[in-house]
């Protein structure tokens, strides 16, 4: 199967997760989800505070949680979008290392 094909778009996109909205299956261009990223920290961020906080990095001393809620709270606001990026990875990092993926997933 085409990564393109004639009549539809990302194919293998729909193929393989068909559980993903159609908008987001028939989008024709890149683009950003940056609104959704900030919208996402914004309704989450008090159980992301606590996650960093509880994780093994911050407890290790890795992580500072105080400069981490500040930044949250700015991403979540929509101010320091640079970080976004940065917080995405130490989130997922985060969740990985405590296991909740599980609790999570059930939760959405």
């Amino acid at each position: 199967m085409a990564r393109r094909g004639l009549v539809t778009y990302k194919p293998l996109l729909r193929e393989s997760l068909p559980h993903l909205p159609d908008w987001l299956t028939s989008r024709r261009s890149k683009g950003s989800f940056t609104a959704q990223r900030i919208a996402g920290l914004a309704r989450h961020q008090g159980r992301l505070d606590e996650m960093v906080a509880s994780s093994p990095l911050a407890e290790g001393g890795l992580v500072d949680p105080g400069a981490v809620r500040s930044a949250l709270a700015q991403a979540a606001r929509g101010q320091s979008v640079t970080v976004i990026a940065d917080l995405h990875q130490l989130i997922v990092t985060c969740w990985w290392l405590t296991g909740q993926a599980s609790e999570l997933e059930a939760a959405c």
